[in-house]
């Protein structure tokens, strides 16, 4: 029981241990589809905001979080709508008022279509897809702060190295650990039968 509970312990442990291995990148563009296989795994999306738009943090004119409007359409054409907020920090020098590109902080989805599942727990894009075909992901430009199309677009996908033999590792130690117990239980039983036997 203890060894298989030692190789549930370690598959599962392995299981969790995630690389995000890019699949598609582009550089300045507003928009980026890339074909994915459903429910096989959890893919992300990095959109990487441009020198330029940082430039109204670096100025201090953005003191808060702002909202960068972005849709995913599905293969069946179903749409979700969420916003990036974006952060960056105001320039140290009064003389140079870029400042670092801003990040993300946050995400909120405004509704999610019937094409993908998505990770509300997290402050990135991160979704199953439910069909399979390309997937396409805008930057609206309408009310953005700025005409430059971010520095680049990334899909990720989500990578557990040697999935198949800590699957079997987990499963196993599941099946063992399980067995084990019961062989407890059915031990322990016989034994407290016996000593009542004995004292008759």
């Amino acid at each position: 029981m203890l060894a298989g509970a030692v190789c549930l312990a370690v598959g599962e442990y392995r299981l969790g241990d995630v690389n995000a291995v890019p699949i598609e990148q582009q550089y300045s563009v507003w928009s980026l589809a890339v074909n994915l296989t459903q429910r096989t795994t959890w893919y992300g999306i990095d959109i990487q905001s441009s020198d330029d738009w940082g430039k109204p943090f670096g100025r201090g004119d953005f003191t808060k979080p702002m909202p960068v409007n972005v849709t995913i359409a599905s293969p069946a054409g179903d749409v979700t709508r969420l916003q990036l907020f974006l952060y960056g920090e105001k320039s140290t020098s009064p003389y140079y008022q870029l400042g670092a590109p801003p990040t993300i902080v946050e995400v909120k989805y405004q509704n999610v279509s019937a094409g993908l599942s998505v990770d509300y727990s997290t402050p990135h894009i991160r979704f199953t897809p439910k069909q399979d075909g390309p997937y396409n992901v805008t930057v609206l430009k309408d009310g953005f702060w700025s005409a430059e199309p971010p520095d680049y677009i990334l899909f990720l996908k989500e990578v557990t190295p040697d999935r198949e033999t800590y699957s079997l590792l987990a499963t196993g130690g599941g099946v063992v650990c399980t067995l084990g117990g019961i062989i407890f239980i059915v031990s322990l039983f016989k034994n407290r039968n016996g000593k009542r036997r004995s004292r008759k």
